[in-house]
């Protein structure tokens, strides 16, 4: 039980930093501010490859930054809101697994 708790944690980690630099990319995005931003999507790259392939935080960060760097800042800023949207959801509903596995100890 402790492992798989210990896993949750560390997946919540990893998606709680994919949505803190995604709200950062769609922040300067919004603002037409390009400054650093190839290097938060290094980050996010970096991200994407510790999570297996078809894992729905990897799928959801990957369409963000290939949205980034493929299209206009507009659409991007959409593509990126949306992957952080569902990031958001991702989190929540690992929270309250969380909150169950704890109730079940």
């Amino acid at each position: 039980m402790q492992g798989r708790r210990e896993r949750m944690v560390e997946e919540l980690r990893k998606e709680e930093r994919a949505l803190a630099l995604l709200r950062e990319v769609e922040q300067r995005l919004k603002e037409g501010d390009s400054s650093e931003l190839e290097e938060y999507l290094r980050q996010l790259d970096r991200l994407v490859e510790s999570w297996p392939e078809g894992h729905m935080p990897r799928l959801l960060t990957e369409s963000a930054v290939g949205g980034v760097r493929a299209r206009d800042p507009v659409t991007a800023s959409e593509d990126v809101s949306r992957s952080r949207s569902a990031i958001e959801g991702e989190i929540l509903t690992l929270r309250g697994d969380l909150e169950r596995e704890s109730y079940a100890e």
